[in-house]
């Protein structure tokens, strides 16, 4: 079972990428999720700063590649 933060993620990536939630999990990520190239990258970190309430830096985006490195870095008073 998944926490509720990579929940959180899992349905704002399948959100922005137009897919439904349970074709992706916690290893999904731009390397292996076809949909997910650099532009949606950038469409999922917008949103991710607007429903989460945090900030990413130039380092945060160019790491939080993935759904689990993404929900890692989501803040706990937002879930």
């Amino acid at each position: 079972m998944q926490d509720t933060k990579t929940q959180a993620v899992i349905a704002l990536v399948a959100e922005i990428l137009k897919i439904p939630a349970n074709e992706l999990g916690p290893e999904s990520s731009m390397i292996n999720t076809p949909l997910w190239d650099s532009m949606e990258h950038m469409d999922i970190c917008l949103a991710f700063e607007k429903r989460f309430k945090k900030s990413l830096d130039i380092e945060a985006i160019s790491t939080a590649t993935s759904i689990r490195a993404l929900a890692a870095i989501v803040p706990d008073a937002a879930v």
